[in-house]
């Protein structure tokens, strides 16, 4: 369902962006930009979060541009960037992920928005992505973060190839981040020179 040659371009994709806000909008963006394999894993939603340690907070940072996720953003009661998690929730599947190191699997929203919203709100998101399982897999780079992809299928129908593409594709995200991360920095030392 997903070779070399598809994860191969995801990394292409990535490597182009100029600066962080181009990479965060890419992230979320790549792998809708083969709409084949993105229907054939019934993939409708990447959210890219990070962990920001001033605040102790999950930041959510870019959100795909898909009609599922403008279908989630039109009912939420926040909107998505005032969505905020403290890190240490212990009930929040992304403070979880992050937390542990280890993918968090959620059929409920509520698990995703856990404090921010109560589990009505989360679910009225959810309904209006119309989203049935997503999977949350924490990224290593920079302060720490995450990557959630939400799919049209239940959670059984998330087979072996689902989870290899979501491993790798976090690994390039990993990488794209501390390329970014070293450019930026380097640069911002040459500039003080």
């Amino acid at each position: 369902m997903v070779g070399n040659i598809f994860l191969e371009r995801l990394s292409d994709i990535l490597s182009v962006a100029k600066n962080d806000a181009q990479l965060f909008r890419l992230i979320v963006n790549a792998p809708f930009h083969d709409m084949v394999k993105a229907t054939e894993l019934d993939l409708g939603i990447v959210v890219f979060l990070q962990v920001n340690k001033k605040t102790g907070t999950i930041d959510r940072i870019a959100l795909s541009d898909t009609e599922a996720a403008a279908g989630a953003v039109r009912m939420s009661e926040k909107p998505f960037h005032e969505i905020k998690i403290p890190i240490g929730h212990p009930e929040n599947a992304i403070a979880r992920a992050i937390t542990t190191g280890a993918p968090q699997f959620v059929s409920d929203w509520k698990y995703l928005f856990v404090p921010a919203l109560d589990a009505r709100a989360a679910r009225f998101n959810q309904a209006g992505a119309g989203i049935e399982f997503s999977t949350v897999v924490p990224l290593k780079s920079r302060d720490g973060g995450a990557l959630i992809f939400s799919y049209f299928q239940i959670n059984t129908n998330i087979r072996q190839p689902h989870h290899m593409f979501m491993q790798a594709y976090a690994e390039i995200v990993d990488s794209a981040l501390a390329r970014s991360w070293r450019y930026e920095r380097a640069n911002n030392l040459t500039s003080r020179s």
